[in-house]
């Protein structure tokens, strides 16, 4: 696989995007974005993304110059149309509004539409636990029909749906928690397919309803499933509601649905509640004790949500950031074809 510094990849990607009529600024803000998801070990919303992007400008599912405006406001709730522009930007821009609210009223939410796919979820949290606060969203969305099955269904009527949060905690990274409430994020199977390797069992169903462990089948008429049975469908459901109908965005299984997502932010301002510093000392004295946990077989230590990434990061700022055979070609190619030279 090449191997690239992080600034290298996101000067590149950002290029990219540049060339297909994006500004500056935008281009700049979605490259660093995905490289900051690389960065993190998570290639599924890396620049893997990029191709999908770029067909999206074309097909005119993102405009690429489109800038997030308010379109309802109260001290504490904001409605927030991102004008079929960027993700990234739309989800930057709403976080930072909720922030500032939280800021001054303690408690604060702020609802996404219009709005293409926004990228890692716990992105946008981490920037309220920088804050020193704790940030929630939920987010819905995906193409249309959905891509995972219900619990005990066998056709397409959801999203993915990620839920996540991020807690600020004394003398460590926050502790940020992420994840798809169906088996995996869609974007591991791109991922898997295009390194041609197997994906486990339980991800997904074939287009027949059954079990399979090639990535694939998924892409020629399969779907996912939920995370824990009954469990992650719950989830699921109640993201379609807090991200797509209460925010008037729309569900995948609904009619007239675009690709994009829906996204409901929350911020909680902790010094509303309680003392900072107690708080960050009880949180860090709560993760302490949760690390010195004995590890179970098969496993080194107990990590923190938010951990692995951390390291991931910290490590790839060293030694660069690998980006597998199938994606590098497909960028190299799209350079081409918007005249711009890739890095080395």
């Amino acid at each position: 696989m090449p191997t690239l510094e992080a600034s290298r990849l996101s000067d590149f990607v950002a290029c990219l995007f540049e060339a297909a009529g994006t500004p500056e600024d935008i281009a700049r803000l979605v490259a660093e974005s995905l490289v900051t998801s690389e960065l993190a070990g998570h290639a599924s919303h890396g620049v893997i993304r990029v191709r999908q992007y770029l067909e999206a400008i074309t097909a005119g599912d993102i405009t690429p110059a489109a800038r997030p405006v308010i379109t309802r406001e109260t001290d504490t709730i904001a409605m927030v149309d991102a004008q079929r522009g960027f993700g990234q930007l739309g989800a930057h821009f709403a976080m930072s509004v909720t922030i500032d609210k939280a800021r001054s009223q303690g408690v604060a939410a702020t609802g996404v539409f219009n709005c293409y796919h926004v990228g890692r979820l716990g992105e946008w949290v981490e920037m309220a636990a920088k804050r020193s606060m704790i940030g929630l969203a939920f987010c819905n969305g995906g193409r249309p029909g959905g891509g995972v099955a219900p619990y005990g269904g066998a056709a397409r009527a959801l999203g993915t749906n990620p839920i996540a949060a991020a807690v600020p905690v004394a003398d460590r990274p926050p502790v940020v928690i992420d994840f798809a409430t169906s088996a995996t994020a869609e974007g591991k199977l791109r991922v898997a397919r295009n390194r041609g390797q197997r994906i486990p069992e339980g991800w997904i169903l074939d287009a027949q309803g059954r079990p399979s462990t090639d990535p694939n089948d998924y892409y020629e008429g399969g779907m996912l499933l939920p995370a824990a049975g009954h469990k992650g469908y719950g989830l699921s459901l109640l993201v379609e509601f807090l991200g797509g109908v209460l925010t008037g965005r729309g569900c995948p299984a609904l009619p007239d649905f675009l690709p994009g997502n829906g996204v409901l932010f929350l911020a909680l301002s902790i010094e509303a509640f309680r003392p900072l510093e107690d708080f960050l000392k009880e949180g860090a004295a709560l993760c302490d004790r949760i690390k010195a946990v004995p590890p179970a077989e098969g496993f080194d230590e107990v990590l923190l949500p938010g951990e692995p990434e951390y390291r991931t990061a910290e490590r790839r700022r060293k030694e660069g950031i690998p980006v597998d055979e199938a994606t590098w070609g497909w960028l190299t190619e799209a350079a081409a074809q918007l005249g711009v030279t890739p890095p080395a």
